[in-house]
């Protein structure tokens, strides 16, 4: 009983000691980035055929103006035609922009274009990175109070460091801010748990669904995490009935931003729907010629319905189940294609395996191999034999130890099963929508705030002994929703 009072008093030093650090470390990546973005320099990133915007945004910011102070990401110029044409147009703009594309950014955007004018991309890339830096805090600081504060500090550092999550958030693109907002309904579900709230309505309900309805405002898709996290947090704490209550309650908030976004293109265009674009994207993953991934044309499959649509909503749709159609017929042909997007997916950001719309990654820009691969000899180098070699194992080995993390979670079992589960499931679903569309390394962004977890996870354990990975009294997880049986006086679960 003394050893284990120690060992818990040791914990509990031990958790208070990095508090400071867990803190810091974001803090000081923020700083470094606040340094970065005011050195970007001016220039005309749109030189080779998008002027147009260049020209859209002088006289919305300056008289001179060049884009400044940020760096732009793989649809920059069409989430700036976007926000040029809600400046121009107002909300109900009719421009094509808003509606083939979500136009759930640019609409994020509109209001600080206002706000800071000439100052716009400057701001946004400082309020990208703060918001990042709040997620880390936040996040981190729930695996600190955890039975999980040795692994804290590690994953503060990777979060806070990884390259490509830390010079996106200066980059134009919804994929970071999603990262973070992920990481704060994660944290904020942690949070409710740990404390033990009982009632429904609580303000982690209101942090998780309101991050949630953004990252969903900038990517529908990013819906399915939405779901995710209110099922495993309703049946995790709750009865059945009181669990469909908490479901129900963050999903109708986070609904609004879908629904803002058809009941706009209604108005504006006549056509309900979030976007055109789904069907295209589809498209080039699939069809008799497709690769799974970027080719350099358009494959899809034949489907007259779509030229013969009265509009782009029912093209979309039209190409969407045609595509459909096409894999239940070719079924030999969808699951090579599965087995090719699921290697695009998880393929580095370049070199022999990758493929992607990553070529603007700040990182990919600035990584250590990109002058070597101008040579002849670094080309094969980082293109050959070795260079295969070399991306695969670092595909195998980014996979293994995420699964490794999360079994080691789900063993531990408490609250740290439920932590794991939610995690995986949201690296899953994103790994799923690459499947039903086209295998891009880019898509895999949004659930890097959960996937650098796990792997953080499964291979800082590595050095840990077993007796010490875990520290601190367990939360324990009945799973009261998974039960139908009438409670007992005995069962103390929250109505």
């Amino acid at each position: 009983m003394a050893n284990r009072s120690k060992s818990a008093k040791r914990d509990e030093i031990y958790s208070k000691k990095i508090r400071n650090r867990l803190i810091l470390i974001p803090s000081i990546a923020l700083i470094i980035k606040i340094f970065i973005i005011m050195r970007i320099q001016g220039f005309n990133w749109f030189a080779a055929g998008g002027n147009d915007v260049v020209k859209g945004l002088t006289g919305l910011l300056d008289n001179n103006y060049t884009p400044a102070h940020i760096w732009y990401g793989a649809d920059g110029e069409n989430y700036l035609r976007g926000l040029v044409a809600l400046a121009r147009d107002g909300f109900l703009s009719t421009d094509g922009k808003l509606s083939y594309w979500p136009a759930g950014y640019p609409l994020l955007m509109w209001p600080l274009l206002i706000i800071l004018k000439g100052w716009f991309f400057f701001g946004l890339a400082i309020i990208q990175s703060f918001i990042y830096a709040v997620a880390c805090v936040f996040f981190v600081d729930e695996l600190r109070k955890s039975r999980l504060a040795k692994f804290a500090l590690p994953v503060a550092l990777i979060l806070t460091f990884n390259p490509t999550v830390a010079l996106n958030t200066i980059a134009i693109g919804y994929e970071i801010p999603a990262v973070a907002l992920i990481l704060i309904a994660v944290g904020a579900m942690m949070r409710n748990i740990r404390t033990l709230k009982s009632k429904i309505l609580s303000s982690e309900l209101l942090i998780a669904s309101l991050s949630l309805l953004i990252s969903t405002l900038m990517q529908p898709r990013l819906i399915v995490f939405a779901i995710v996290i209110f099922l495993v947090w309703g049946l995790a704490k709750y009865r059945p009935l009181t669990a469909l209550q908490l479901i129900s309650v963050g999903l109708v908030i986070v609904a609004i931003a879908p629904a803002t976004m058809i009941l706009r293109n209604s108005q504006a265009n006549g056509y309900a729907t979030i976007s055109t674009n789904l069907g295209t994207t589809m498209g080039i993953g699939a069809g008799p010629e497709a690769t799974g991934g970027y080719n350099g044309k358009y494959n899809g499959v034949p489907c007259p319905a779509s030229e013969s649509a009265v509009n782009p909503a029912k093209a979309d749709s039209a190409k969407i189940k045609c595509i459909l159609k096409w894999y239940w017929e070719n079924p030999g042909s969808a699951l090579k294609l599965t087995w090719n997007k699921s290697i695009y997916f998880w393929s580095p950001w370049f070199g022999p395996v990758a493929n992607g719309t990553m070529a603007r990654n700040p990182w990919r820009i600035n990584h250590p191999l990109a002058e070597t691969v101008k040579t002849e000899s670094g080309f094969k180098m980082v293109y050959g034999t070795g260079g295969k070699l070399v991306s695969w194992t670092w595909m195998i080995l980014n996979l293994a130890v995420m699964f490794y993390g999360f079994t080691l979670l789900w063993r531990s079992g408490n609250v740290e099963r439920l932590l794991s589960l939610v995690a995986l499931l949201i690296v899953l679903l994103n790994w799923a929508s690459a499947i039903a569309t086209i295998g891009d390394h880019r898509f895999r962004i949004p659930s890097m705030g959960m996937s650098l977890f796990l792997q953080v996870v499964g291979f800082t354990a590595l050095f840990i002994k077993k007796t010490r990975r875990f520290s601190g009294s367990p939360i324990p997880i009945s799973w009261p929703g998974l039960r139908w049986k009438r409670p007992t006086q005995t069962d103390n679960l929250p109505s």
